[in-house]
């Protein structure tokens, strides 16, 4: 319950016992309880106090409630400044976090970049390495049938030189043969002398044509490889 007294300086002093025992009431409130004191003063000395007994509860109600409400009135203040430092706090961490969020999607964007450029240089790698590969394919291919045709080449010359060499045999022996024949005879021209000596010249000569249409062979076909594309 409120109560309203007059101090030693003729000012109003309300006191509040119903929330805080003797507690003393907002500044506000005791200056308007003040004013409502002194013209009750003077409506109790112009007529009666009957006037404003029934009043006076009323007063001292309104203010009871006017006064909790700018107590509650300034907590509310205090919460919203609070609640204000909150959203600031708040507003500054998000602002930093979508600062970082920013930094971090354009270091993916560079990062899927830089990915995809070596991808494709990859890829260039790749296509580089499959030419050279084929490339490759076709000398070894190439480089065998050239052996397969030397081979198929050796043999047949193997089997021209064995031909020849036992023809060479065969002649040696049947001039042979013909010098004992003549020893108990003439004495033979000097041409006779000489066909051993001839025929092997004849060999030689021989063996060297075609050892050097074999290496005209292998200079005709390296010429030929040297002149496909990519080379």
């Amino acid at each position: 319950m409120m109560e309203i007294q007059m101090d030693e300086g003729g000012g109003v002093v309300v006191y509040q016992d119903d929330y805080c025992s003797g507690s003393v009431m907002s500044e506000r409130v005791s200056g308007l309880a003040g004013s409502i004191y002194r013209e009750f003063e003077r409506l109790i000395h112009c007529y009666d106090e009957e006037v404003v007994k029934e009043l006076m509860p009323l007063v001292v109600n309104v203010l009871e409630n006017l006064d909790s409400v700018l107590s509650e009135n300034q907590e509310h203040e205090v919460e919203l400044e609070l609640l204000r430092e909150d959203n600031e706090q708040l507003l500054t961490q998000y602002e930093r976090e979508k600062a970082l969020r920013r930094q971090a999607e354009e270091k993916f964007i560079e990062f899927e970049d830089a990915l995809e450029q070596e991808k494709k240089e990859l890829q260039i790698q790749v296509e580089h390495y499959e030419f050279q590969t084929r490339q490759l394919e076709l000398k070894a291919k190439n480089y065998a049938d050239q052996i397969s045709r030397l081979e198929e080449r050796e043999s047949e010359m193997k089997k021209e030189y064995n031909a020849l060499h036992q023809r060479h045999t065969e002649v040696g022996a049947q001039r042979q043969a013909r010098r004992r024949g003549l020893e108990t005879g003439p004495r033979p021209d000097a041409c006779d002398s000489c066909g051993p000596w001839f025929s092997s010249l004849m060999i030689q000569t021989y063996v060297e044509h075609i050892e050097r249409s074999k290496m005209q062979q292998v200079g005709g076909n390296s010429q030929t490889e040297s002149s496909l594309p990519g080379r």
